[in-house]
Formats: structure tokens, C-alpha cells, sequence
């Protein structure tokens, strides 16, 4: 008898296909979850290969052959999932020298690479300089002498493109936006043109291009449009803020539905800008993270129990705000489902943890069946900002993560171990050089 087709999710729960029902019980493409949590523990994200390979040629084929596509690092940094990235064409968009010793870590060329983040440290330049990056996006006029200062040591020019500010508000969280006025990031374009000048007379600096990041999650078009055109009227202003740009870094931000409605169409968003581009002779430089894997990743967590106070119902998990902190950080809305269905009508409850604060909540005012202890619960479109973001508050132990790839599962990351946790705290072997028990150094 014939498998039964593939349930999906809900109408809007998941934008991935590759996570649905088959034989009454929630998979990731051929692999049952259930089977994963019995395997290797709870919680637990799990990310779907090709789920993130969909998204990435999504954003490939909307901005052709001649775009550099570069996943944002930040929005999950798992080395597999680097190299998954990396086997897909994309380069890497960095924040930090640690984010660079990842790829040199997962084995991954540098030179397709580009470096963000507004106070950049002296040895981060220097590794990034040494790597041979594409280039550098500058957000600072402080960074300047440092840049030139480690080109001049490596005895290279150090490619560079001028971070803009053009004060858009992309309509997204307040603590996401990036590109307005009152935000830390870029140089506001009434200043944009010392900071050119001053790269134009440093001999080790090479200006290729801008870059504007407007901010995360972003849902319409319009903020990328407006964007570019206030950068191309400061472009036009002179002939010198021209001369050698050969790249308009457009960012990322690309939204995803987080059951609430589709992802950003970003064919739209490529229609809107590659024709102004192209009359220019610039080069589409894009960095998405969120969009390729947020919608690829769950998080599965066990029921412990069920408590009421006054009118709320809580439904206790053994997942955390460290685990998921998006939904106390950002109050992020995830769905939330069942691995199996359960019996009995919905019910209004607050999916909450074990941390000892009242923001250790994964979802509130949710509606899902009766769950009683055992049950398992997956926090859909958690593959960014979830795992990255994790942390050890109260001495909790980050998740194992795995990824699937059709009826196959690969271990990415395992359970952190408390020893492994405690161990750059460096207790005395005798316990006696001191009250806390810590290694004694020089002052």
C-alpha cells in the first residue's frame, strides 16, 4: 500500500515544506522526529538540508549569475552548516574575527568573504586582511588608520566599502532596524563624503563599493528602493564618490512568515534594484541569513508538565530562553505544534521553561491540544538566531543540533557537557591559592 501524502504543518504555520506529517507524526523530510528526540535528547533543533538549499537558489536565481551572495554568519554559525552554505556557492558575511576563524575552522575559502560590525578590533582587521577577504564594509571613520595601518604591514591595498546610513525605517523591530538615523550602524550620508575623501588619500585603501543594511525582517520592497536611490543621489554628487565602485552591497534583512504569511518575495526585491545596478555597473552583493535557514531549523522540546495560576494555563517544557531567546529578547512569535496530534480541543496556554525568570517563555496565548508529561512540542522556524543566540544561563547545557538530508541524519553539534562548560573556569588543582578556588597570575 501506498504512503499517504505528506501532511503539511498548518495553512501558514511553516513556510518549509520539508517539514510535515506522514504515518500521524511530524517529520523533517524522511526522518521522524520523534525518533530524533529519542536519539539525542531534548531539546533539540533540527535543520532540514534542503530546506536551506531551496532558500539559497530562491535568492541565486532571483538575483542571477552575476550577484555575490554572502549567508550572514550570524544567524546560525554551525560549522555543517557553513559547509552547506559553501557547497551551495555562497560566500560569508562576517561581524567578527570569530565568525572568520569558523570558516578557516570549517575548512572554507576566505576570499569570497565580507566583514561587517562598527568597532572592529585591530586583531580582527589584521586576520581579515591576512585572509584576503573581498572586502571590508566600513561603518566607522576611526576604522580607517587601522585598515590602512594593516594593509601597509601585509603590503596590500585593503578593499573597502563605505557602510551608508540613508535614515529608512524599515518598518521592523526597533532592536533589528539598522539603517536609520538614530541607529549605531553606517555613516550618515551627510558625512559620507569626508569618509570618501579620507580613503581616497590613503594610498593602502582601494573604495569598491557601499553597503546598506537596512535591518532584519524586513516585508516590502520599498525600504531597499528608497535606499538604493538616496545612496545613488549622494553617488551622483560628485565624480569622486563614483570613481572605482564596482559593488552596491545591498544587505540582507529578507523576512520570513514565522506563521504569519509568506517570506519577502526577494524576485521582487532583485526586479526592483538589478535594472538600476546594471545601469550603473555595479555588482549585486547580497547577505541573507535569516531567510535561508530560519524557516529550515526547529527546536523540539518535551513536556514536563501543566500547571494554572489564575486564568493562565502553562504548559512546562524542558527547553529555555537560553535555548530560544528570540520570543524574550524580541517578543518573536514562533508556532508551535504538536509532534504528534493530540486528542481534545485547543486550549489558550503559555509555553514556558525551566529558568528562573517570568521572560522564559517560548510561546504565550498559543492554542494547542491537551499535553500531558512526555509529550513532544516543535518550535517551528528556529533555525536562526536560535542555536547562535543559545547560552548557558542557569547553567543550562546548549542543545545538540543535527541536520537531515532526506532519510539521512548527521550530528552537527553534540549536547554540551558540564565539564565541557566548566572547563575555562580553571580551578586550582589543590584548591589552595585562594578563597575562590581560582588559578593565582601576575598583576
Amino acid at each position: 500500500m501506498a504512503e499517504p501524502d505528506p501532511v503539511p504543518v498548518a495553512p501558514a504555520a511553516a513556510s518549509s515544506t520539508e517539514f510535515s506529517f506522514r504515518g500521524g507524526q511530524l517529520c523533517c523530510e524522511a526522518v521522524a522526529l520523534a525518533a530524533l528526540a529519542q536519539r539525542f535528547g531534548t531539546p533539540l533543533y533540527v535543520y532540514s538540508g534542503a530546506a536551506m538549499d531551496r532558500r539559497l537558489q530562491t535568492v541565486r536565481t532571483a538575483f542571477g549569475p552575476g550577484a555575490h551572495v554572502c549567508y550572514a554568519v550570524k544567524a546560525n554559525s554551525n560549522l555543517g552548516v557553513l559547509r552547506r552554505m559553501h557547497a551551495g556557492g555562497a560566500g560569508f558575511d562576517l561581524v567578527s574575527g570569530g565568525e572568520l576563524e569558523r570558516l578557516c575552522a570549517a575548512g572554507l575559502p576566505t576570499a569570497g568573504a565580507v566583514f561587517a560590525g562598527v568597532a572592529k578590533e585591530p586583531w580582527e582587521i589584521a586576520a581579515a586582511v591576512a585572509a584576503d577577504i573581498l572586502f571590508f564594509n566600513v561603518e566607522s571613520p576611526h576604522e580607517l588608520p587601522l585598515l590602512a595601518a594593516a594593509g601597509a604591514a601585509a603590503g596590500r591595498r585593503v578593499r573597502v566599502a563605505l557602510r551608508l546610513n540613508p535614515d529608512v525605517d524599515a518598518g521592523t523591530h526597533a532592536y533589528i532596524s539598522t539603517g536609520k538615523k538614530e541607529n549605531k550602524f553606517g555613516v550618515a550620508l551627510d558625512r559620507a563624503g569626508e569618509l570618501v575623501a579620507a580613503i581616497r588619500r590613503e594610498p593602502w585603501l582601494q573604495l569598491v563599493g557601499y553597503h546598506v543594511h537596512l535591518g532584519s525582517q524586513l516585508q516590502s520592497v520599498d525600504p531597499y528602493v528608497v535606499a538604493f536611490e538616496r545612496v545613488a543621489t549622494f553617488v551622483a554628487a560628485s565624480p569622486l564618490h563614483a570613481e572605482g565602485v564596482t559593488y552596491y552591497d545591498l544587505g540582507g534583512g529578507f523576512g520570513i512568515g514565522y506563521g504569519k504569511g509568506p517570506a519577502l518575495d526577494v524576485a521582487a526585491v532583485a526586479a526592483a534594484l538589478l535594472p538600476r545596478l546594471a545601469a550603473r555597473g555595479w555588482r549585486p552583493v547580497v547577505e541573507p541569513g535569516r531567510f535561508l535557514v530560519g524557516d529550515a531549523g526547529v527546536l523540539l522540546t518535551r513536556v514536563l508538565g501543566n500547571k494554572r495560576q489564575g486564568e493562565t494555563r502553562f504548559v512546562l517544557v524542558d527547553a529555555a530562553m537560553n535555548d530560544l531567546v528570540r520570543p524574550a529578547l524580541y517578543q518573536a512569535e514562533h508556532p508551535v505544534t504538536r509532534v504528534v496530534p493530540g486528542a481534545g480541543s485547543p486550549q489558550t496556554v503559555d509555553v514556558v521553561g525551566p529558568v528562573c525568570e517570568t521572560s522564559d517563555f517560548l510561546a504565550r496565548r498559543c492554542l494547542l491540544p491537551p499535553c500531558e508529561r512526555g509529550d513532544l512540542l516543535a518550535i517551528l522556524a528556529a533555525g536562526a538566531y536560535g542555536a547562535s543566540m543559545a547560552s548557558n544561563y542557569n547553567t543550562r547545557r546548549r542543545p545538540a543540533e543535527v541536520l537531515v538530508d532526506g532519510d539521512q541524519v548527521r550530528l552537527l553539534r553534540r549536547r554540551e557537557t558540564f565539564a565541557a562548560m566548566f572547563a575555562d573556569e580553571m580551578p586550582a588543582a589543590d584548591g589552595g591559592d585562594g578563597a575562590d578556588g581560582g588559578e593565582v597570575v601576575d598583576a
